[in-house]
């Protein structure tokens, strides 16, 4: 069994300058590779993490209304998670429509039990 890195065939020098040239392109490729992704994160909205922001809760089956200041989970520039001052917090298990931010950072959450959230990440 050959270990890792070790190799009874020897290269020529013909395939040595071969393989030290796709290195280089692979290395310039891969440099590409994360040039493009910072550029799509960038253009994506926000980045992964945790945000403070403005979030407004309504239940239309009892008529309550209220505003808070809370703490939410944004991954993919989606509202995942929602987290409450007194520890509970709503997630992707009971939300069931809406969560991506537009440019402002807002967007609208509704649950599983119809209850709307409209969210404004504090800049």
């Amino acid at each position: 069994m050959l270990a890792c890195g070790s190799s009874e065939t020897k290269a020529s020098p013909e395939s040595t300058s071969t393989e030290r040239s796709y290195q280089s392109e692979s290395k310039q490729n891969s440099t590409d590779s994360k040039e493009d992704e910072e550029t799509n994160d960038e253009e994506s909205g926000f980045e992964d993490g945790t945000y403070t922001a403005d979030v407004d809760y309504h239940n239309p089956n009892t008529g309550t209304s209220r505003s808070y200041t809370l703490d939410v989970d944004v991954n993919d520039n989606t509202v995942t998670v929602i987290h409450f001052n007194n520890g509970g917090w709503i997630d992707e298990t009971h939300i069931t429509s809406g969560g991506e931010l537009d440019e402002d950072g807002t967007t609208t959450i509704y649950t599983d039990e119809g209850v709307e959230f409209n969210i404004t990440i504090n800049r």
